[in-house]
């Protein structure tokens, strides 16, 4: 008999990066990050190149629109001074000092300083791969090493600022993954739940925000971090879980005085960051959560005697356009609930109480 894990099994393959944009993807960095590592001028100073970002963390969906590089290099602030030009601070210099080198690989049709990395399209022939899917871009940031490569914080430039800023990297992606391992093994499917439970909150985001920048997935990964319930066994748990403890840290939007932040995902790094950019864009991402937490605590009920009822509801949370997003309904349509349903039980956890971060 199909049951909600089934189904939320299903819903994870529809979300997961597709295997031509990791192919797409892999072979737009490889030859990159070998080209800057082989440079004569800027390759002696790159130390280590390491992925970072959502690909680099295994949680990207759907088609894979960017690629995050990090560039450990051995330069100092007294290699950017030496070479900086004539009005141009140390921060600019290591960003046009990076842009330079990709432009001589010859692999980007365009590049930008953005504010702390380089921004690099690729040529046609890199990201058209004969099906119609979003172009894929790279930011490449190059960082310098304050202790030795394997070892947090990094420093990073901004150059509007003019500073220099501690930054995670490393931890980021290490911490990712022990929070994977350390969440439970889903029977279905033989997943732990962390890095599948961030693809799904992605998609809900895509579903109800589309391309609306609020909320960032980067937010939700981090959201995700601090609020998810690692001893959840079902999926649908798991999900309800996540956004009951999000509900129970801001149980009235309507009331928020100011932005909400969350911890980064490295749980070395001291930053907070807001989860969006005012308090009316953040009141109606905490609403939306607490709408569909209702909804949510529904399926489940729902899924005790109908599931096909239950899954109609649940494609109000994470979609119902078969031709984008769309949560799957059991093949028999008048399939009902079980008794031994898995939702019959409680939560080992009190959800009520976030797990501790990190």
């Amino acid at each position: 008999m199909t049951t909600l894990d089934d189904l939320f099994v299903e819903y994870l393959g529809r979300i997961e990066p597709k295997q031509i944009a990791v192919k797409r993807a892999k072979e737009s960095h490889d030859p990159l990050r070998k080209d800057l590592e082989n440079d004569e001028i800027y390759g002696p100073f790159v130390i280590r190149t390491l992925l970072s970002g959502s690909y680099g963390r295994d949680t990207a969906t759907f088609f894979i629109k960017d690629v995050d590089v990090i560039i450990q290099t051995s330069l100092r602030e007294t290699d950017l001074q030496e070479r900086a030009r004539q009005d141009e601070t140390e921060q600019q210099c290591l960003l046009r000092l990076t842009q330079e080198a990709i432009r001589r690989t010859g692999r980007a049709t365009y590049t930008r300083k953005a504010r702390r990395s380089i921004y690099v399209k690729l040529l046609e022939e890199v990201t058209n791969i004969g099906e119609t899917i979003p172009e894929m871009t790279m930011d490449i940031v190059p960082v310098l090493i304050q202790t030795n490569k394997d070892h947090d914080p990094m420093t990073i430039a901004d150059k509007e600022l003019q500073r220099w800023f501690n930054t995670y990297p490393l931890t980021q992606l290490e911490d990712s993954r022990q929070r994977n391992e350390q969440s439970s093994l889903i029977t279905i499917g033989s997943r732990h739940s962390y890095k599948p439970l961030v693809k799904i909150f992605k998609a809900w985001k895509q579903v109800h925000f589309r391309s609306v920048k609020t909320p960032k997935g980067f937010i939700l990964e981090c959201l995700t971090a601090q609020y998810h319930n690692p001893d959840a066994q079902h999926w649908a748990e798991a999900v309800r879980d996540l956004f009951q403890n999000i509900c129970t840290a801001w149980p009235e939007p309507e009331a928020l005085y100011a932005v909400p932040e969350v911890h980064d995902i490295s749980s070395l790094s001291p930053h907070r960051i807001p989860i969006a950019k005012t308090r009316e864009e953040a009141q109606r991402v905490i609403q939306k959560i607490h709408d569909h937490l209702e909804l949510l605590d529904q399926a489940i009920e729902e899924a005790q005697s109908d599931l096909y009822k239950s899954a109609r509801t649940l494609q109000r949370v994470f979609g119902q356009d078969c031709e984008t997003i769309c949560f799957p309904l059991p093949q028999d349509k008048d399939g009902g609930g079980s008794k031994s349903s898995p939702f019959t039980q409680k939560s080992r956890s009190d959800v009520r109480e976030a797990p501790a971060f990190g």
